[in-house]
C-alpha cells in the first residue's frame, strides 16, 4: 500500500505504463497510447519514486537532497504529474471522507458530490440553485473532489479523473455535469437556450455566446418569470423541453446590473477555462419540470435602435433552431427532428433585435402577458 499524500491522494504508475532504459535514456512506454515517452533525470527520478510508494512530500525531500530547492522542486513535481495524468500514464486514488456531500436533480438526473473538505465543497456548491447537504447515496451523475497541493483532482463515476485549477473549480464541474446530461439517452438533443416559464408555458431565449442571454434572463426573473437554466435546454421525444437549472452565471459586463438587484450577495468571482470570470446566482425555487415551448425567442443584439420583435414563420424557427441543436452523438436522428417539429409547431417563434435588456425585458413581458 503506497503512503497518502497530505492531501490524502495516492498516485502510482498506470498498470500498462512501463519505465526503461535505452542506451542509458530513460523512457516510459504507454501500451494503451501506443506511444514512448522521453524522460529527464529528474523526471526519471520522479517516476521511479513514484513506483517506489513514494508520497510528494518524499520526492520533494529527495529532489533537495540533489540541490534543488524546495520551490522549483514542488513546480517541476507538479508539472510533470499534470502531464503523466492527462496522459493517463499515473493512476490517482483516494480515500474520501463522507463528511461533505450533497446532492441535486438536473435534467432528470440525480447528481451527487462529495468535497474532501468544506472549503471545497463551498466552491462545488457554487453553481448550483438547491441542493441536499449531507446526502449521501449513489447517483446517476456522481464526481468527488480533491486538492493535490494547489490543484483539484475531479473523479467521475466512471473513474475517469480531471483536474484544474482552484479557482476553476465551479465552473469546471458545471461543465462535466452539462456535458453528461447532454449525452444522456433521456434526451433526443439539446439546445444552446435559456429557459423560462410563464404560467406553465416556456419562453427560450436562443442566441450566440454574447447575445445577452443571461443578462437579459436576470432582468426576467427580476420581472417575475420562473428560471429553468441560462445555458442549455434539453429536449425530449415529445417535445417538451427541460432547462437545465444551475445558478445563473453571470460575466463581468452583467455585474453592474447584479449588483442594483441583489447589492453584494453574489460576489464571489470563479474563472472558467477560457479565462472568463463569472458570478453565480443561485435562483430560489427554480424549474425543474418539463414544459412546452410558448414562444421561442432568437436574440439578436445590437449598437443602436428600439427593441422590436419580428414574427418568424415555423420552418424558419426550425432551421434556426437546427443549426444551434446538438445530441450526444453529434447527430440530430429522426426522432429529434421530429421531436423539434413538435416543439415549434406549439410555439410562437420571433427575432428580437434589442440593444439595453431593460427595454427587451418590457417588450417580453408584455408578449408574454398577450399585451404585443
Amino acid at each position: 500500500m503506497l503512503e497518502r499524500s497530505s492531501a490524502e491522494i495516492v498516485l502510482r504508475p498506470a498498470p500498462d505504463a512501463v519505465f526503461a532504459l535505452l542506451d542509458g535514456r530513460p523512457m516510459i512506454f504507454s501500451e494503451a497510447g501506443q506511444k514512448i515517452f522521453e524522460l529527464d533525470r529528474v523526471g526519471a527520478f520522479i517516476w521511479c519514486k513514484l513506483g517506489e510508494g513514494a508520497s510528494l512530500g518524499d520526492i520533494y525531500r529527495g529532489l533537495g537532497a540533489q540541490g534543488i530547492d524546495e520551490h522549483t522542486a514542488r513546480q517541476f513535481t507538479q508539472e510533470v504529474v499534470n502531464a503523466w495524468v492527462d496522459r493517463a500514464l499515473l493512476e490517482v486514488d483516494w480515500r474520501m471522507p463522507t463528511d461533505w456531500a450533497f446532492a441535486a436533480k438536473l435534467g432528470g438526473h440525480r447528481i451527487t458530490v462529495r468535497a474532501a473538505n468544506r472549503d471545497l465543497l463551498g466552491r462545488l456548491l457554487s453553481p448550483f440553485c438547491v441542493s441536499d447537504q449531507g446526502a449521501g447515496g449513489h447517483g446517476d451523475i456522481a464526481i468527488e473532489a480533491m486538492m493535490l497541493d494547489e490543484q483539484a483532482f475531479l473523479r467521475g463515476e466512471d473513474s475517469s479523473i480531471f483536474r484544474c485549477e482552484v479557482d476553476a473549480l465551479a465552473p469546471t464541474i458545471k461543465a462535466h455535469v452539462t456535458e453528461r446530461l447532454i449525452r444522456s439517452n433521456r434526451w433526443v438533443f439539446s439546445l444552446h437556450a435559456a429557459s423560462l416559464v410563464k404560467d406553465g408555458m416556456g419562453l427560450l431565449l436562443c442566441g450566440h455566446p454574447g447575445a445577452g442571454k443571461s443578462t437579459l434572463t436576470l432582468q426576467l426573473v427580476d420581472a417575475g418569470l420562473r428560471y429553468a437554466g441560462d445555458d442549455v435546454a434539453l429536449v425530449g421525444g415529445d417535445g417538451t423541453i427541460c432547462g437545465v437549472p444551475f445558478a445563473l452565471t453571470l460575466k463581468e459586463g452583467s455585474w453592474d446590473l447584479l449588483s442594483r438587484l441583489h447589492g453584494d450577495r453574489y460576489d464571489a468571482t470563479h474563472c472558467r477555462s477560457d479565462g472568463v470570470r463569472v458570478r453565480y446566482v443561485p435562483i430560489p425555487d427554480a424549474q425543474n419540470e418539463c414544459f412546452s415551448a410558448g414562444w421561442i425567442m432568437f436574440l439578436n443584439r445590437v449598437t443602436s435602435g428600439p427593441a422590436e420583435l419580428t414574427a418568424i414563420d415555423r420552418l424558419d424557427s426550425m432551421k434556426r433552431l437546427i443549426e444551434n441543436a446538438f445530441a450526444g452523438d453529434g447527430r440530430l436522428s429522426q426522432t429529434g427532428f421530429f421531436a423539434l417539429k413538435r416543439m415549434v409547431a406549439g410555439a410562437q417563434s420571433f427575432q428580437l433585435t434589442y440593444r439595453e435588456a431593460g427595454e427587451a425585458r418590457r417588450l417580453l413581458m408584455d408578449l408574454c402577458d398577450g399585451k404585443a
